[in-house]
């Protein structure tokens, strides 16, 4: 007979309490101004070296996640 862990339940009943609530999430999301973050519109007024450093940056960071999510697979 299978046991079912408790790990298992408590994700269960994490994911049924988002889904019933999913309706305020969305609003309150959507109530959020997130123009200016989620862009990278204020490095256009920044000297090129700040854009070329960012740039590199956020390569070396893409590049971190993808390589930990290869190499880990067991």
């Amino acid at each position: 007979m299978n046991q079912i862990s408790f790990k298992k339940i408590g994700i269960a009943a994490l994911v049924l309490l988002l889904l019933s609530h999913v309706g305020r999430i969305s609003e309150f999301i959507r109530a959020r101004d997130f123009g200016g973050i989620l862009t990278l519109e204020p490095l256009r007024n920044s000297p090129e070296e700040g854009r070329f450093l960012v740039t590199v940056a956020l390569c070396v960071l893409a590049f971190v996640v993808l390589w930990s999510l290869f190499t880990n697979r067991k």
